[in-house]
């Protein structure tokens, strides 16, 4: 019997010990694990319109698509319903993609498909945008120098050949020309391919504004014009080689769009 109670105060007391009793320290308490508060992230911004959609139309698709344009989506208003792309069918009716801009739907916007794709087949989707218009030909350029050679007139060259290079800026084909998209009547500045003989807007004897002539009659070696479209390399006060081209959109740009679209297109 003794020798039991002795064994159970000898256990009580490792037990005691072991848990902290008497005077001793007392145990550390485990830390408690604090619950991590759910970070709260920002909504994205939405896109704007006038400050992140417009800008990349200014910049590399009105001077195509402007009031006057040959196939009538003009992008300095993309939300008239007569001329612009909101809900428009697409006027390259064998597509897939039917409608302009279909808010709310990107991939079934005929846009981004324009824009994103390097490969087109022609009879179904038109060319890639921006639209790249192709160099002068070699003999679209001995035409035209031959043009000025003779004195730069309205005449019979001028009427066969030298109308179908600059083009009439509102038609489709070989009508259309390689100019007039963009050098127009309506133009905010550039000279107006479609008349030539402008006092005021058109080549013929017309200073240009980069320094010299935009057409100098019997001179094509001294014409702005020609030395702009000859393939030359250019001097850098001349500006850039026409035809003009503009760079694809970026990557950075093609997400605007989409954003812009799955967003419902608004005009904000």
């Amino acid at each position: 019997m003794l020798r039991n109670l002795l064994y159970f105060s000898l256990t009580l007391l490792v037990a005691c010990l072991m848990a902290g009793c008497g005077g001793g320290e007392p145990a550390a308490e485990e830390p408690i694990a604090k619950t991590a508060e759910p970070e709260i992230s920002e909504p994205p911004a939405e896109v704007s319109f006038s400050a992140q959609v417009a800008p990349i139309f200014a910049a590399k698709c009105n001077l195509c698509h402007h009031p006057d344009n040959a196939v009538k989506v003009d992008l300095t208003q993309p939300f008239d319903p007569e001329v612009g792309i909101i809900n428009r069918p697409n006027s390259w009716t064998k597509s897939e993609k039917t409608i302009l801009v279909a808010p709310g739907d990107p991939e079934a916007s005929a846009l981004i498909w324009k824009v994103e794709q390097a490969e087109l087949e022609p009879k179904i989707d038109g060319d890639p945008m921006p639209w790249n218009i192709d160099p002068l030909t070699d003999r679209e350029l001995e035409d035209l120098r031959r043009w000025i050679v003779q004195g730069a007139e309205a005449d019979a060259l001028y009427r066969s050949s030298i109308t179908r290079i600059f083009g009439d800026g509102v038609s489709l084909g070989s009508r259309g020309g390689k100019c007039a998209y963009c050098h127009y009547a309506g133009a905010a500045s550039g000279p107006d391919l479609t008349d030539p003989f402008d006092p005021a807007r058109g080549i013929v004897n017309i200073n240009s504004m980069f320094g010299g002539v935009r057409i100098v009659p019997g001179d094509p070696e001294a014409s702005v014009l020609y030395t702009k479209v000859s393939g030359e390399t250019l001097a850098p006060d001349l500006g850039r080689p026409m035809p003009l081209h503009f760079e694809r959109l970026t990557s950075g740009e093609i997400q605007i769009l989409r954003d812009w679209i799955s967003e419902s297109a608004k005009d904000n």
